[in-house]
């Protein structure tokens, strides 16, 4: 394998975080730091973020270069079963991973997931199509040299205002990566993921989206829901797409609540 983001922390049975877009195992640490140390908490950085080294290209952006990723870190913390927790792109790629069936998946934690495809061929077609066009023109824009090109994709989700409010180095990071994330709004909307997929995922599911999460997320995630056998749905008050970082107290309760079950 390439270089690959590892780091772990705690004892006990693992659990495999997975960061989204514009992210790197720091984007847990909030959470982590919230909940009992019984466990084995995994992280790692998906393709071209942290120290992962990038292996997708514009004709290869498919989501299986992720998957490797978190079956390699899954099998470097011992190969057994993992629960994978994941946020947005991150919580799409724990869905693929657990499709695969190359690991033995505990449970998985959702927030924020955005398999887009499952309102390609529905009732909520049209917001496929604004998310395709969202995706479209911000790649436009970054192959243009926008500056703030990542200001599209980061107030799709979190609403007007998200990426302004985001501290300096956190903007810079994400202009340094956009290229990156270019890549993996294709591998999202290259990633065939039906309702049957769901309904085959017979492991409990934490489905986890933000009150003020926008049309596009709240369909996708009551498309989820209606077909995983085994979801727990939750609604974060007050919080938007970015619920992880700025609402880690309620995502750490729904967390420690979920492994209680």
């Amino acid at each position: 394998m390439n270089g690959i983001d590892y780091v772990e922390s705690g004892a006990g049975e693992p659990v495999l975080f997975i960061p989204g877009s514009y992210s790197t195992p720091a984007a847990w640490r909030p959470i982590q730091k919230l909940l009992p140390q019984r466990w084995r908490f995994i992280g790692t950085s998906l393709c071209g973020y942290g120290q992962t080294d990038e292996t997708r290209t514009p004709d290869d952006a498919a989501l299986a270069h992720e998957v490797r990723i978190v079956e390699h870190a899954a099998r470097r913390a011992g190969g057994g079963p993992v629960h994978l927790v994941g946020h947005s792109f991150g919580a799409t790629v724990a869905l693929a991973t657990a499709r695969a069936g190359a690991l033995q998946v505990a449970s998985l934690a959702l927030f924020e997931a955005n398999p887009i495809v499952l309102l390609r061929d529905g009732p909520h077609h049209a917001l496929y199509d604004e998310t395709w066009r969202v995706g479209r023109d911000f790649e436009a824009a970054v192959r243009s040299g926008e500056r703030d090109a990542p200001a599209r994709i980061i107030d799709f989700w979190g609403g007007a205002g998200a990426f302004a409010a985001m501290p300096p180095a956190v903007q810079d990071y994400c202009r340094a990566t956009a290229p990156i994330n270019v890549l993996d709004w294709r591998g999202v909307f290259g990633f065939e993921f039906s309702a049957a997929d769901c309904a085959a995922l017979d492991v409990p599911v934490l489905l986890v989206r933000g009150a003020l999460a926008n049309a596009v997320m709240v369909a996708m995630t009551d498309s989820i829901a209606a077909h995983l056998p085994r979801a727990q749905p939750a609604v974060v008050a007050g919080a938007n797409h970015f619920l992880v970082s700025t609402h880690a107290a309620a995502c750490a309760e729904l967390l420690l609540g979920f492994y209680r079950v």
